[in-house]
Order: structure tokens, then sequence, then C-alpha cells
């Protein structure tokens, strides 16, 4: 059996406050109807006219308004700066009615974003480094386990992984297996032997069963299924202390009464799990603060809740349209900036499509070369007056050694261009210094993609406005305008709650 540190302090804790998708798509469906602010009072109507909501009073609670908030940013539909809530791409496409994918693959994204550690479980130990949803998946396509786990096992296991490698992995579809073979009284003697297990695996048991499966059993991802015979028809018990003997149980609703089962992947979103399972190793090591190029927390943020997600949904994206050549394009660009060839050339050959995304693009010309700049493109301005700005791509590699300045500024001169942009998925602290005073600002490939996708799924024409970044390179020379793209992201898109 495998070894695993079951206690307390060393759990996955998921968040629980909304329990059902119908609170979600009430939240969602009000998000979809605001331009730029949440009234809290027509979140409590809305819950209220479902009969889903009454609140511990006649006009319910405003704090909890807001923990719901955070709860859905947990679940990856999206993120807070402040008082602002930054949709995720997979909220984008619900909110926006996209079609080129399915509604239940969409929120098959949101259970495989996520992981741990993460920016909404404060109660999950630092230690855990893991791609919790990527693993979750994994196992439910595993045939050796009959691609299904039931909720005991789910609560002695999935829990305490705090990190997976391919070895510990086959150790523990062994140990599942093993699991199986015990009596009902052999595991609860399991679950007796963790010290003070009474007190958390009541609250384990009841964030996995009553809020995560409940919530995505809801849109579609799994299926809930009873299992008369398992245990012998005993469920497994767990009661809260302090808390009015408050019992958990692993029973699943159904046909029988009183009977325990296990949960699968919904055939809606087989064929896609394992297009992301294979795509997409859970044996990754996640995103975190402590991931070389992730400077802030808002890094950290863009990565998990726009770049990562764009990567999964442009996997599994069915239709060859607009929506679909949108995603690719964007993805491809971000992925060239960090994963493309050393020298660079598959980032700038993903670069020129994805310029082309903004409306006011005339022209886009590879030139690349010692003494050159990478891209050279015209642009159409407010006045419709055609300009040149020259663009450089830095790949994860170059981009954190320094800039050039006075190579980049002859390179205007050369073209007779306005300015450079210079775009890569981090820079060195000091290149502030290496640009200042020239006609050259700096943008992470993560930002840039992040305003595009939204700009493009938000604009009818399907198109990004370049003309607003153009505003903010001539007023910013000399300087990097990642936070200024993103401020602009925000006062867009962001929903102030």
């Amino acid at each position: 059996m495998i070894a695993l540190n079951r206690n307390k302090n060393n759990r996955s804790v998921l968040q629980k406050n909304v329990s059902s998708k119908e609170i979600i798509k009430a939240y969602l469906d009000v998000i979809s109807n605001s331009h730029s602010a949440i009234d809290y009072e027509d979140v409590k109507n809305e819950l209220k006219n479902r009969n889903i909501y009454k609140g511990r009073s006649a006009f319910g609670s405003i704090s909890t308004m807001g923990v719901r908030f955070s709860q859905m940013c947990f679940y990856m539909f999206g993120y807070k700066v402040g008082k602002v809530f930054i949709p995720s791409p997979m909220t984008e496409n619900l909110l926006n009615k996209k079609e080129d994918i399915s509604k239940e693959s969409n929120m098959l994204v949101n259970v495989f974003s996520m992981q741990f550690p993460h920016p909404y479980s404060k109660g999950t130990a630092s230690s855990f480094e893991l791609y919790f949803g990527r693993l979750l998946i994994k196992l439910l396509l595993d045939s050796r386990i009959n691609k299904r786990l039931y909720i005991d096992e789910l609560i002695w296991f999935m829990p305490f992984i705090d990190k997976i490698t391919s070895s510990k992995y086959e150790e523990l579809i062994q140990s599942i297996k093993e699991y199986r073979t015990y009596t009902y009284n052999k595991k609860m003697e399991l679950f007796h032997s963790i010290p003070d297990y009474e007190e958390f695996m009541a609250t384990t048991l009841h964030e996995f069963k009553y809020y995560f499966l409940r919530i995505f059993e809801g849109f579609g991802v799994f299926n809930l299924v009873q299992d008369p015979g398992h245990n012998g028809g005993k469920l497994i018990k767990f009661t809260h202390p302090g808390e009015s003997g408050t019992e958990r149980s692993d029973i699943i609703d159904g046909y029988y009464d009183d009977c325990s089962g296990y949960f699968e992947l919904s055939d809606k979103v087989v064929e896609d799990a394992i297009k992301l399972s294979n795509s997409f190793s859970a044996f990754d090591k996640p995103t975190s603060m402590n991931t070389q190029g992730i400077n802030s927390k808002q890094d950290w943020l863009t990565a998990l809740y726009d770049a990562e997600p764009l990567e999964y949904l442009s996997k599994i994206s069915k239709a060859a349209n607009r929506d679909k050549e949108i995603s690719d394009t964007i993805q491809a660009m971000v992925y060239a900036s960090k994963y493309g060839s050393h020298d660079g050339k598959d980032f700038e050959e993903s670069l020129k499509p994805f310029i082309y995304l903004f409306r006011e693009t005339c022209n886009v010309e590879i030139i690349s070369g010692a003494g050159n700049t990478d891209l050279l493109c015209a642009m159409e301005d407010a006045n419709n007056d055609v300009y040149k700005m020259n663009v450089d791509a830095k790949t994860r590699r170059t981009g954190l050694a320094e800039l050039n300045g006075r190579h980049l500024e002859k390179h205007l001169n050369k073209h007779g261009s306005k300015f450079c942009i210079v775009v890569s998925p981090r820079f060195a602290s000091g290149i502030a210094d290496d640009i200042y005073g020239y006609r050259i600002v700096t943008i992470r490939a993560d930002d840039f993609g992040s305003y595009c996708y939204k700009e493009c799924k938000n604009n009818t024409d399907g198109y990004a406005d370049f003309e607003s970044i153009h505003q903010i390179i001539e007023a910013n020379l000399g300087t990097d305008i990642t936070q200024k793209v993103r401020n602009l992201t925000q006062e867009r898109y962001g929903i102030s709650i």
C-alpha cells in the first residue's frame, strides 16, 4: 500500500460554499447580463427567483455573495484582482455561448486546470506540488481500476497525494486495486488508524462529495453511480466534532436507498479527456510563485487562468472556424515563446499570425537576421494613417539576457518605425535599465495573448483592438507595459464584485 502522510495539516483542501451547478449558473447569468459591475442584489434576486437561495435573513448575506465568488475562483471560473473578477477562457466561452466546444468539455477544462498550490486554497499544505485535475482525469481513464473511483477510496488516497511521479502513479494504481479487496471492517480499521481521523475526515468527505463532485456532476463532467454491493451495502461515515454530531457519509442518491458507489467521467467528455491526458502530463510540476519567470502573483494568475487553460482548450476545440483560429494562434504564440526552438525562429513565425489578429494590422513581414528587427509591421492608427513598428521576439532563454537598446534603436531608424515591442515569456530584472530612454517597450507573451484573446472573443468582428495598445506604448516608451496592458484587460473585461 502506498505510503501517504494522512493528517489534518497535510491534505488537499477544497473550498466549500457553493454546492450546485444552479448556484454557479445563476452567478454566470448575472455576470453575462452586466457590463462592468455586479450588483449583489441582482445576484440574490436571481438565486431567489430560482428557489435555490434563501439566506439566513429575508435579504440574504452580502458577505456570502463575496465568498461564493472566491469559490468560483477556486473552481477555475476566473480570478480576482482586488474587487474585480476576471473570467477565465472557459467562462468566456459560457458567457459568449461559443459552440466550438461542448459545455461539458468546457467544464472538463475547469477540472483539468485545478492544481496545488492554488491561489484560492489557503488550507492546503505548502508542500503540495500537484496537477490535481490532471491526476484525477488520468485515474478516471485507467482501465486497470475500471475507469472509476469509489467515494471512500477517493478520500482515502486523493487528498493526501502531494506529488506524483510515473513510478508513484503505478504504486497508486496497485494500492487502489489492493484497497478494493478489503472488507468494510478492514477499511474502517484503516480510517481509525489515522490520528484524530474524525476531526478532519468528515470535512474531507464533505468537501469532495458534496461540493466538488456535486458541482461537476451538475455540469455533466462526472456521473455518480450507485453500487448497492459496495462494502456489503454499508456506508463509510464520519462525524463532525463540535457540530452537534453532524454526520457525513459516502451515500449517493439514486434508485437504491442508503447506498454508496463511485464516480466516472460522463460519456460526453471521455474523448476530450483522453486528448487532454495524452497532451499534458500529470507528472509535470505545476506553476507556482517559485516558478522561474513568475515574478508576482499577477504573473501566476495570468499563467493559471489564461495561458494554461487556453492551451487545454486548443486541444479539444472541434470547430474549424474563427474561434478555433483565434485560440490556436494565441496558444501557438505563447507556447513558442516558452518552448520554441533555441534560435527563436518558431517564436518569430508564431508572432506573425498573432499580430494579424489585431484589426489595425495592414502587413507583417518576418525580417530577422543579424543587425535587423525580427518582424516589421505596418499598422493603421486612429486617423487611418499607416505607421511602422518593429517586433522583437525573445524566447524563454533569450528573454533573461540583456537587451541592447542602442541596437534596437538602430533597427527602428533603418526601417523608419515608430517604436519596437519586445515580446518574451519573461524578462530579467535589469531590462528596465536596458531600454530606458529608447523607443522600446517590453511585454510578457502571456499577458499580450490574454488581452488579444478576450478582445477577439468579445468583439463582433472577431478582432482585437491595437490602437489602445498603441496609445499605451506612446505614453510609456522605454518601459515594460505588461502591467498597463493587464490593467486595460481588467478595465474592459473584469467585473466589479
